[in-house]
């Protein structure tokens, strides 16, 4: 769970230093992270149907 984190920061860092667009592609990876991992997690862990 520290991938999304760890890239979300990167992407901050990035804005920080007026890289918006690498910043705005990492907050795009980090919630694709964030998705595929509720994803997982909400369907095989929790034995729900999405």
């Amino acid at each position: 769970m520290f991938l999304p984190f760890l890239t979300a920061f990167i992407g901050l860092i990035f804005v920080w230093f007026d890289r918006r667009f690498a910043g705005l592609t990492l907050l795009a990876i980090s919630t694709l992270i964030l998705i595929y991992w509720f994803q997982f997690h909400a369907t095989s862990h929790l034995n729900i149907s999405l």
